[in-house]
């Protein structure tokens, strides 16, 4: 695959989105498994947040994978390929990987979405979000000093 072109502009829009959507999901951090079973419309604004979040992740690893001129046969590869670019730590991705797979659940199979995951990835996960956009943020500002 020949590298296509990193857009950093495109980068910055998906992680201004994503911390929008982190912002409106804090709003809700602490809502009990009982409230997001009884309340739909407060589900559907953290499950519908979520997805925001996810997919802007998701969005972010495949334009860099893409730019760099490598493959990702999926999302989770996209996040690996992270790690190879210099972007995300190992570690970092390893706990990011199931991102991907929490996207598509969201996406495709949102009768099923257990409730007691989208409580404790809002409650415990917004902040590997937002890790994520600093690693971002600073591979962006590395890639323009090389230029």
């Amino acid at each position: 695959m020949t590298g296509g072109q990193l857009d950093p502009e495109i980068v910055r829009r998906h992680l201004l989105a994503l911390d929008q959507a982190i912002q409106n999901l804090r709003r809700h951090a602490g809502v009990t498994i009982e409230r997001l079973r009884s309340d739909q419309d407060k589900r559907w604004i953290v499950e519908r947040g979520l997805q925001v979040c996810a997919q802007n992740v998701l969005d972010v690893a495949t334009h860099l994978v893409a730019a760099a001129g490598r493959d990702a046969q999926d999302y989770t590869a996209a996040i690996d390929q992270l790690v190879g670019l210099g972007v995300l730590p190992g570690e970092f991705a390893a706990r990011l990987r199931g991102l991907a797979g929490f996207r598509n659940v969201l996406v495709h199979a949102y009768l099923d979405v257990d409730v007691a995951r989208l409580c404790h990835v809002l409650s415990e996960r917004l902040d590997d979000l937002g890790e994520f956009a600093r690693f971002v943020q600073d591979y962006l500002e590395r890639s323009a000093g090389a230029d």
